[in-house]
This record gives C-alpha cells, sequence and structure tokens, in this order.
C-alpha cells in the first residue's frame, strides 16, 4: 500500500480549500475511507495502521505548515525554535482508525508568542475534526525531568518521532535522551515496566483466554509487544526489535512469528475502530461476530466462523505473550552466561540434563533424540525438584516436537514417566500446564492437542476448552490442600481419600475431549478414552474408569439441577448408573472440579447444597446394595410414619380436628417430599389464611445464598404463573418452586430465591413488604401481571449483549413415574419464566415442581407438570403441540398461538 502516494493524492484534492478546518474533515473522511476498503480488500494490521500514521503525518505537516505561514507576520518570532514530535502508537507509525494522535510540542527554553499561537490553531483544527489528540508543550529540559520521575512521561519519549518544524532542536532532544535518559536507570525502568505489566494483566483479567479480551492491554495483547520493545531499547538501545534477530540475541523465526501474531491483533483492532466508528479496544461478543464475518472467517466442520475466528485470536494472543517473555528473558540476560556456556554449577540429572539454581537446562541437546523419553521425564523432574524449565530448554522441547510419533506414545518408559507425572503428590496442574504450553502435551495425546484454543461461544465458558480442562486439576489439588475445608468438608474429605488419583486427573483431563466433532461429546469423548486408554497401557478396569468418567461427566449436574431430588425414582435411575460407590465419589469429585472451573461465581452455596443432597441419597443407596439390605421403601408406611410424627407434634399446641383436616388435605407428594422441620411452620402459616389474598411467610439462609418464600393462597387458575410475574418484577431470581395443592382448594406454594452476590438486596425487609403488596394487587385484580413483567424489562441499549442461544425444548415421559418433564433451554432475559410458566397455563396444565438453572446467557427451566386429569402428557401428538407452543411462546407471536393453545387441551 502506498500511503504517500494516497496521502498526497488526498492533499493534491483538498489543497483547494482554503478553510482549515473543513480540509481536515474532507481529508480525514476520505482517508479512512481508503483505508477502511483496503483495509477490507486484506490488507494486514501493520500495513494499515503504518498507512494511517503516513496519512496523519501529511495531513499534520501541512497543517503546521499553513498555520505557521499565516502566523508568521503575525506575531514575534523571538525564540521561535519549535518543533512537532509524534509519540505513543503513533511515534511507533502503528497508528489504528480511531487510536489518540499523541503530539508533543518542543521547544528550546520559553514558548514564544509564535509557537503557542501555532500549537492553539493545530490542535484546535484538528479537534474540531474529531480526532482525539493527546498533547505536551515542553522543554526539552522538561522532558528529561518529568521522564525521571513519571514511567510514563518516560515511556512515550522511548517512542518519539520527528514530524516537522525545527529537526536541529529535536537532533539535540533526540542526542539527550539517549544520552541522559535512556542509558540511565535501566534496570529501575526494566523492573518498573514488570511490574506495570503484571498489573496490567491483572486488572484486565490475568488470562490470555478472556471472555472477551482486550486487545490492546490485556494479557497476550499488543501492549504486551510495546513492552518487548521499550525493555529492549531502554538495555540495548534498539529501536526495532528485528535489530535483535540480526545480533543473535533473538531467534529471527520468534521475532518474525511475534509480528505475525502482531498483525494479526492490529488487524482486529482496525476492523473494531472502523466498525464503531470509536477507540474500541475489547473483542465483546456482539463483535465478535461481526469482527470474524467482516475478517472472512468460515466455519470449520461444527465449529462456527466466530469459534473459528476466536480460536485464532487466542493462539495469536497465547503467541506474543509467550515470544514477549522469550524476548525479555533474552533481552535482559543478555549479558549473562548464554546457552552452549560451559555449566559449572549445579547438579547432573542425567546425561544432558541439569538442574541449576532452581531450573532445569537440556546442556546436551542431541539427548532429546538419542534418548526420546527427556521429552516427558524433564517435566517428571521439574515437577519433582520443584523448579522450572529454562527459556531455552522451553524452545529445545518445541524443536523436538517432531521426536513424538506412534512408538513414542506406545512405549513403556514414555507412559511410565507421564503417569509419575499424574500420580505426584502436588503440582500437577502446574506441570501438565507447562507440556502443553510447550506442545508436549498435544503431541503425546493428539487428541488433547486438538483442543488448543478451542473455544465455545457463549457466556458460560469463561476459557477455552484446553484451559478448562486443565483448570480441573487445578480445583482438585486445591482440595486436597485444604483450601475448601471450611465451606467443603465432605469434598476435600473424598479428595484426601481418593485412590488412584491419576486415573481422576485423566478424566478431568479428557471429559470435555469429544467437543467440536457435533453430536453428544460425551458419548464422543468416551470412544476417544477407549484407544487412549490402550496406548497408556491402561488396564480393563482402570481405562473403563476413565471412561465412565468421561461418559457420565454431566449426569450429576443436569440431575442435581434439573430433576427432582425427593423422587425415589431420580435418585434410583442415577444410582443405578453410578453402579458403585468408588464410581459415584471419582464422578462427584470431576463434577465439583467442572463446575468450578467454568469461571469465577458460577459454583455456589445453592449448586454445591443440591450436589451434595444427590451425592448423600446415592451413596446410602449404593451402600445398601453393597451390603445386600437395599428395598424399595413401602411409600404409603414412609407417609404413615411422616404423618404420625408430625401429629404427635403439631397437637402438643394446636386443636387435633385442625391438624387432622390439614394431614388429609394435603396430597401425599407434601409428605415425602418437605422436610419435617417446615411441617409445622407450613401448617400454622395455612391455619393463618383466611381465604382473601394470601398469607406469605420468608426466611432467608445465606450460608446457602437463598431465601426460602412459602405463600399460602386459595387456587385459581394461572396463580403459579402470576407468582412467578411478581417475583420477575422485583428482579428476584427464582431457583426452585414446589407447588402443592390442598383438596379444600387452598395451595401451599414454597419457593427458593438466589441471592448470588445480591444478599443485601434479596434480604431487604422493603423488598419483601412490596412483594406481599404487589401479589395482593395481582390477586385482586388491580394490578395486570402482564403489564407489570413487560414494564418491569430494561430498555435494551441497557441490556448486555451476549451471543444468541437458541431454543430448545424436550419433553420427557420416563425419568418420573407422575409427572411429564418439560425441560427448556432458551436465552436468558427479563420475563422469560412467567412466560413459561403463563403458557404452561394457557395450556391448561398444572405445574407441581419448577427447577430454574441460569448460565449467563442461558437458562434452563424444568417443569414437572400434568393435565386437568392429574395426568401425565403422553399422546404424541399433544407433545408435539405442547413443544411447538413453548417455542411459539417464547419468540414473537402469530396469529397460530391461540390455535396450538386449543389442541393441547
Amino acid at each position: 500500500m502506498d500511503a504517500v502516494a494516497i496521502s498526497l493524492a488526498l492533499l493534491e484534492d483538498a489543497q483547494a480549500d482554503h478553510d482549515l478546518k473543513r480540509l481536515t474533515r474532507t481529508y480525514i473522511e476520505r482517508g479512512r475511507g481508503l483505508l477502511f476498503e483496503r483495509h477490507r480488500s486484506g490488507a494486514g494490521g501493520l500495513e494499515v495502521a503504518a498507512a494511517w500514521s503516513t496519512v496523519m503525518d501529511h495531513l499534520i505537516r501541512h497543517l503546521f505548515a499553513a498555520i505557521s505561514a499565516e502566523w508568521s507576520n503575525r506575531v514575534p518570532k523571538a525564540n521561535s525554535q519549535f518543533a512537532l514530535v509524534a509519540q505513543g502508537g503513533y511515534g511507533r507509525g502503528e497508528l489504528n482508525p480511531q487510536s489518540d494522535i499523541d503530539l508533543l510540542f518542543l521547544y528550546s527554553w520559553k514558548v514564544s508568542p509564535f509557537a503557542e499561537a501555532v500549537t492553539e490553531k493545530l490542535l484546535y483544527t484538528l479537534w474540531d475534526a474529531g480526532l482525539q489528540v493527546g498533547h505536551a508543550t515542553r522543554s526539552i529540559a522538561d522532558c528529561l525531568r518529568l521522564a525521571h520521575s513519571d514511567m510514563r512521561v518516560r515511556t512515550s519519549l522511548l517512542d518519539a518521532r520527528f514530524l516537522c518544524g525545527d529537526y536541529g532542536l529535536y537532533g539535540t532532544f533526540d542526542k539527550s535522551v539517549e544520552s541522559r535518559l535512556i542509558r540511565k536507570g535501566v534496570s529501575r525502568f526494566i523492573r518498573e515496566k514488570l511490574s506495570e505489566t503484571r498489573f496490567r494483566h491483572q486488572e484486565f483479567g490475568g488470562s490470555v483466554y478472556m471472555l472477551e479480551p482486550e486487545v490492546k492491554e490485556g494479557e497476550g495483547g499488543l501492549r504486551d509487544v510495546q513492552t518487548a520493545r521499550w525493555i529492549a531499547r531502554a538495555k540495548l538501545n534498539v529501536k526495532d526489535l528485528d535489530t535483535l534477530a540480526l545480533n543473535g540475541i533473538v531467534n529471527a523465526a520468534d521475532i518474525a512469528n511475534l509480528k505475525e501474531a502482531q498483525d494479526f491483533l492490529l488487524r482486529v483492532r482496525n476492523e473494531l475502530h472502523f466498525s464503531t466508528g470509536k477507540h474500541q479496544d475489547q473483542l465483546t461478543f456482539d463483535q465478535q461476530e461481526h469482527v470474524s464475518a467482516a475478517l472472512g472467517f468460515e466455519g470449520e466442520g461444527t465449529l462456527r466462523c466466530v469459534e473459528v475466528f476466536m480460536r485464532a485470536y487466542y493462539l495469536h494472543a497465547a503467541q506474543i505473550n509467550r515470544l514477549s517473555e522469550v524476548i525479555i528473558h533474552r533481552v535482559t540476560d543478555c549479558d549473562k552466561p548464554r546457552f552452549g556456556a560451559k555449566y559449572v554449577f549445579g547438579r547432573v540429572l542425567r546425561e544432558g540434563i541439569r538442574l541449576s539454581k532452581g531450573h532445569l537446562t537440556v546442556t546436551k541437546p542431541e539427548v532429546l533424540r538419542s534418548s526420546p523419553e527427556n521429552l516427558i521425564r524433564i517435566f517428571d523432574d521439574a515437577q519433582k525438584y520443584h523448579c522450572q524449565l529454562t527459556h531455552e530448554t522451553r524452545d529445545l522441547l518445541r524443536q523436538h516436537l517432531d521426536v513424538i510419533d506412534d512408538e513414542f506414545r506406545r512405549s513403556a518408559v514414555t507412559n511410565e514417566a507421564f503417569f509419575n507425572i499424574l500420580k505426584w503428590k502436588e503440582s500437577v496442574y502446574e506441570t501438565l500446564l507447562e507440556m502443553h504450553r510447550s506442545g508436549v502435551l498435544g503431541a503425546l495425546i493428539p487428541e488433547f492437542g486438538r483442543l488448543l484454543c478451542m473455544v465455545l461461544h457463549d457466556a458460560y465458558h469463561v476459557y477455552t476448552v484446553d484451559q478448562h480442562s486443565l483448570l480441573l486439576i487445578k480445583e482438585i489439588e486445591r482440595l486436597k490442600a485444604g483450601d475448601y475445608k471450611e465451606s467443603l468438608p465432605l469434598l476435600t474429605q473424598l479428595a484426601r481419600e481418593a485412590e488412584q488419583m491419576e486415573l481422576l486427573y485423566l478424566g478431568l483431563m479428557f471429559h470435555d475431549i469429544g467437543k467440536g466433532f457435533g453430536g453428544g461429546h460425551s458419548e464422543i469423548g468416551a470412544r476417544m478414552v477407549r484407544s487412549i486408554a490402550r496406548r497408556t497401557r491402561l488396564n480393563a478396569d482402570d481405562g473403563a474408569l476413565v471412561e465412565f468418567l468421561v461418559q457420565h461427566h454431566l449426569l450429576m449436574t443436569h440431575t442435581a439441577f434439573r430433576r427432582d431430588l425427593e423422587d425415589e425414582k431420580t435418585i434410583f435411575d442415577f444410582a443405578r448408573t453410578m453402579g458403585s460407590v468408588n464410581n459415584l465419589k471419582m464422578l462427584y469429585l470431576l463434577t465439583f472440579a467442572d463446575v468450578k472451573a467454568v469461571g469465577p461465581d458460577v459454583w455456589n452455596p445453592w449448586k454445591a447444597s443440591l450436589l451434595g443432597e444427590l451425592y448423600v441419597k446415592a451413596l446410602n443407596l449404593l451402600e445398601d446394595v453393597e451390603k445386600g439390605e437395599f428395598q424399595r421403601r413401602d411409600v404409603r408406611a414412609v407417609i404413615r410414619r411422616v404423618q404420625t410424627r408430625v401429629r404427635r407434634q403439631l397437637t402438643k399446641d394446636h386443636d387435633e380436628e385442625k391438624v387432622e383436616q390439614f394431614l388429609e388435605a394435603m396430597p401425599e407428594r407434601y409428605f415425602l417430599s418437605t422436610s419435617e422441620d417446615d411441617i409445622p411452620d407450613h401448617f400454622e402459616l395455612m391455619d393463618r389464611f383466611r381465604g382473601k389474598k394470601a398469607e406469605v411467610t420468608v426466611q432467608h439462609f445465606p450460608d446457602r445464598d437463598c431465601t426460602s418464600v412459602v405463600i399460602c393462597t386459595q387456587d385459581r387458575p394461572g396463580l403459579f404463573a402470576s407468582i412467578t410475574g411478581v417475583l420477575t418484577a422485583l428482579n428476584l431470581d427464582i431457583l426452585n418452586a414446589r407447588i402443592f395443592t390442598a383438596s379444600d382448594g387452598r395451595i401451599l406454594d414454597v419457593f427458593r430465591i438466589s441471592h448470588h452476590g445480591r444478599s443485601e438486596m434479596v434480604m431487604g425487609e422493603q423488598k419483601w413488604a412490596k412483594f406481599r403488596t404487589t401479589l395482593d394487587g395481582v390477586l385482586d385484580g388491580k394490578i395486570d401481571v402482564e403489564h407489570l413483567v413487560e414494564s418491569s424489562k430494561p430498555a435494551l441499549l441497557l441490556q448486555k449483549r451476549v451471543p444468541k442461544v437458541a431454543t430448545v425444548i424436550n419433553i420427557d415421559n420416563d425419568a418420573s413415574d407422575d409427572f411429564t418433564i418439560v425441560e427448556i433451554f432458551t436465552e436468558d432475559r427479563i420475563g422469560v419464566l412467567f412466560t413459561i410458566a403463563h403458557s404452561l397455563h394457557r395450556l391448561g396444565l398444572s405445574t407441581h415442581v419448577a427447577k430454574i438453572s441460569t448460565n449467563v446467557d442461558q437458562v434452563a427451566d424444568i417443569f414437572y407438570v400434568t393435565d386437568q386429569f392429574a395426568a401425565k402428557i403422553e399422546d404424541a401428538h399433544r407433545v408435539e403441540t405442547l413443544r411447538q407452543f413453548l417455542h411459539q411462546s417464547l419468540t414473537p407471536r402469530d396469529e397460530t398461538s391461540e390455535r396450538l393453545a386449543q389442541s393441547v387441551h
């Protein structure tokens, strides 16, 4: 791209206009337009950024000359030594379309009226044209003084570039910066830059693999390249990274790979700036879809184009992250003994492998081919001796990945070393992560290697598939270390007592290995594990355990979060799938780690309690089976025993006739699914109800991150939908609900409301006073609940944008003996639960249990329902009509809605 020709042509066209403001606006508009065309035609990120810098150079030089000529005879020119200097990204020639233009107005010792007038007119002309201009007006002495105390000023001077004005003054400035700044305080500068980098990374998420990465400031972002360049400039006084390769300090291939990755991120940033028309540096969800299409990405297999694009983004960002570290290490250590020098100190672990000062070094690269098992054993060494690999050693490992072939993968020596790593008592996560970063883990287990930077484009999974899979191991190690012993004592005990931890770690690593093929990834992954187990020499029993964990890794969450745990059949079916107590324990640990490693705040006390309840109930059943003592319980006998105990307790303080009426009126399911500790409170609540409005009790459980709301009122059509509508309108998130209808027409609805980081709001008395008055208004007919819900929705502009989620509806008539289970997976938004509840009411269905699970962008609403005859909906036509009607309700209405509602009755 001939940026000079473009800018000169633009200026030639615009020079006829003597109105500088209009000329500037026209020039910028046309310049951006031309570069946008080149960008969309495939021009690289560095190319476009350099071209925009050149376009701006010509504009600013033209304006400077025109304004200087205008003011030369109007103000005194005494002391008119004056230069204009580009700084920051503009100084580097890496200016993105909407980036700030950083200018330094440099003068000798005092600002003359001429310099002041030119500066003011130039700045206002650029500002009026809509450019974001950062500027400073300083003398050379000011620059040097400020640079010694302000790291930002010192850094900006490293990128300084002459634009126009007095070149002699700039030359003096440049020499002063080099002699009095760059060569002074180098160690302090490097320390502060590295500290600044660590803080910046943490501020923007602490990971390359953020859901919505910051292209400039995040880890693996463009700022990391600049930091490596600044440190190289300060340490070695080199102005570009190519010089490092020429001097042999850094590998030329590394520099080329870094520039390729930088070019990719600059191209992404250019697109963000062009498409949004502003200084947009965060790659948000909606922008990810737009950018992937604009840059020409296409889907691959089952991966959507946005997922292919984000994988490419993370691969390039990881490259920047790694290579920037390599460059900084080589630059800062360039005056120390380099690779190939004699190793006088340290300990030889075996031929060619030396441990020295906490670092492992390959002193003889040939041992990686003559004894290829060293490619694995060196990680075993690092784990055992609590040391790190040198950067040179990491490079050697990458260069020898071709050694890892099928014979290597099946080798007994190789697998012994690998399992030593998995069996070690600590640092398994760190060791496997190091193996993954070097490419060794993916080469050893290609099925895992294909997960590298694989992206699931949703708001739920914070990390890429490979990073998430390894983080599961970290969470189990944290359990073993006691990090969660206060809040999760049972899981901590299970982790510490678990045998064959290496098999659990394999299950954790491989649980998502089937993703990216389409279809059920659990079943696909289980099939893949069989071949891995044979290759890694696992015996049949051990391989079967790993396969079991992969195949059923979602079962425990699905059962705990989407099924009624008071339903005996649910527990029986789950326990039957477990098969043994050991399988159950292992799956419980995996499930904890899987939920915990998805992202922050996904694990919470409510989910912990559900999983714990499922585990204990299944454990009791399996232990009875293993003892030969298991028997299906006699439901009638259980109900009689519960009622006997409740009767004995209640008649102490209440009228015996009322107690008997309560026991006879409540459905059998109530006594099977309700804690006996809660029944007296429910009895008193229902006894207070006098047939008007509603009686409500509220009890908070901060340790379980939830609030219990129990409502008694007279049953009526659509009551459950009305209550959910009021809760929704008051911004209260329902976790589950149980609906019990007494034979005398009273209902008892028990809701659990999530705190989820909003405990103070949810537990506020004013909130529940508002709930009571609003519910009474709805029940009295004074408040329209549909209007109430609609008016509570935020304005479209205020809603956080997340990827669109397709609506999926499953109808299950097998999992429960008494109810049809309706599973609805749809995009989360205000009012969705009310919409579903209202739709079920319109279909003439009664809801008995509801469970709600929200994963950032998707809601999973589960309803246990019956028809008006208290029967399941089993007719194929009615099932399909139910599914279609719910689909219609969750998308814009059309004229078929009413017809569908009629046909399901």
